[in-house]
């Protein structure tokens, strides 16, 4: 059986996403949309595809991938999923909380998980070499997340939260199995306009989460450590050549987090695809999105009132305390 796919959003992460797509056995890359043209023109040369509208995208495919702006990811997400369409969707759910909320109402309201959010660091070897460590430590105590970003501009701190530190939120949440209870964030602003940020949290049920994270730093650079009372484990960088020249020693460490991730954006495919083929969703869910929303939208209201901030969160929806079923022929 071969599975139709459309692809909404052709910039960088969208046309990464669509050669991962076109890579696997059994899938078809059948649609692409983007408000700009050349970019749904060229992934539609990359992978075969026909150019459409985006609702039209939705209606010609099995399932969709939504790599588009964060402002029409709500949109889509939820037609997708009143559709009864699989759904990846990237990162954040909608560009406000509000927009989040409506993305999670919809699901719920469809009685099963449609849809995979684009946490894709679980799939990291590196991450998830420490979570299999995590088991063995006891009881944490403390999840730290390194992030050093390469940005060339400074940024609205709503956005600083919902495209980067919302990565970090959901890595400490995965690694703990907790969530947060509070933050609290501090600032240094520098001269040049990025700041610095430290984030720190209480975990429901104890131990801390700690975000440090660096806008307009050297490299781009993700480290993650956990620590237990048994002892801890915690990433290294990755391999590279040490050049050695004119009495120096130096290595390239890079500014693109495609690169940095490139073999977690292609097992999330892989295994997402291979979900399609079964008819099940597994992974990060749009509850995890909703979740690390919430807390990024309490640790941005903590940065601009500089006071700790409680992270208020409702239960979580009985659909995501099970495994999903296969899709039924009864089923929309």
């Amino acid at each position: 059986m071969t599975i139709r796919v459309a692809v909404i959003g052709c910039g960088g992460m969208g046309s990464w996403h669509a050669g991962n797509l076109a890579a696997q056995p059994g899938v078809d890359v059948v649609a692409v949309a983007d408000v700009y043209e050349p970019s749904a023109a060229a992934v539609a040369e990359q992978t075969g595809a026909s150019v459409m509208d985006a609702h039209a995208a939705i209606e010609a495919a099995d399932a969709v991938l939504i790599a588009s702006s964060d402002d029409t990811h709500a949109e889509f997400a939820i037609a997708a999923i009143e559709a009864g369409k699989w759904c990846f969707l990237e990162k954040p759910l909608g560009a406000t909380l509000d927009q989040a909320q409506r993305v999670l109402d919809a699901e719920i309201a469809s009685g099963r998980i449609h849809t995979r959010v684009g946490f894709m660091r679980e799939l990291d070897p590196a991450h998830a070499q420490v979570a299999a460590a995590a088991a063995e430590l006891g009881h944490l105590t403390r999840v730290r997340s390194v992030h050093r970003n390469v940005d060339g501009e400074r940024r609205e701190v709503g956005l600083l939260f919902a495209q980067s530190l919302i990565h970090d939120i959901h890595t400490i949440r995965w690694l703990s199995g907790r969530e947060f209870a509070r933050v609290t964030v501090h600032v240094a602003e520098r001269p040049d306009g990025f700041r610095d940020v430290l984030l720190v949290g209480g975990l429901v049920g104890g131990g801390l989460g700690v975000i440090d994270f660096e806008d307009q730093a050297f490299a781009y650079e993700v480290q993650v450590e956990v620590t237990g009372e048994l002892g801890m484990a915690a990433t290294v960088p990755h391999p590279r050549a040490i050049i050695r020249s004119q009495a120096t020693e130096s290595m390239i460490v890079g500014t693109d987090w495609f690169a940095r991730f490139q073999d977690a954006y292609r097992l999330e495919i892989e295994q997402w695809c291979a979900d399609l083929a079964v008819g099940v969703s597994s992974g990060p869910t749009v509850w995890d999105g909703f979740a690390a929303q919430v807390v990024a939208a309490a640790g941005e209201q903590a940065m601009l009132a500089g006071q700790p901030v409680e992270v208020v969160l409702p239960a979580r929806p009985s659909i995501y305390e099970r495994t999903p079923d296969p899709i039924r022929e009864d089923q929309p």
